[in-house]
């Protein structure tokens, strides 16, 4: 339903999987940083998760920001607002196969680094990241774009 006030941030139903959008499962990291130099996880809400989608990694990862920037509303404080914010987000499947070094001739992301994950390691973005696997996508917010989408930008200010 393209007026569904959820669905423009993010926040609508699941879509269904078809031939053409296979699902696919994704692991992500939320992390912020005073200078963009920095980074650390986002410890005010949980800083990762596993996501089930028909998306693409890039979808995921501005769905995923999205989100948290929701959750920014309500956040009285204001703390954030002079933070950067970015979202790793590694194809799970791809991941999986930097174990074997499985990743195909001419592979690029999770699977590209051949770097090991561990048999039986519950894939999470925070994993990843310390085993060295690089992301498929990364997506970053200045303070300034995390000031207009959490609150709104100010046309003419």
């Amino acid at each position: 339903m393209a007026g569904d006030p959820l669905s423009s941030i993010g926040l609508g139903a699941p879509l269904d999987a078809d031939a053409d959008h296979p699902r696919a499962t994704y692991a992500y990291l939320v992390q912020v940083s005073r200078d963009g130099s920095v980074w650390i996880a986002d410890r005010a809400e949980p800083s990762g998760g596993i996501e089930v989608s028909v998306l693409s990694a890039l979808e995921v990862a501005r769905q995923v920001l999205r989100r948290r920037f929701v959750q920014l509303r309500a956040d009285d404080s204001a703390h954030w607002s002079d933070h950067w914010f970015r979202v790793d987000v590694w194809t799970v499947e791809r991941s999986r196969k930097a174990d074997t070094g499985d990743a195909g001739a001419g592979a690029t992301g999770a699977g590209a680094t051949g770097a090991e994950v561990p048999a039986g390691w519950a894939l999470s973005g925070r994993h990843l990241q310390t085993r060295g696997i690089a992301p498929d996508v990364v997506e970053v917010r200045t303070p300034s774009q995390v000031r207009c989408q959490v609150g709104g930008c100010q046309v003419g200010r």
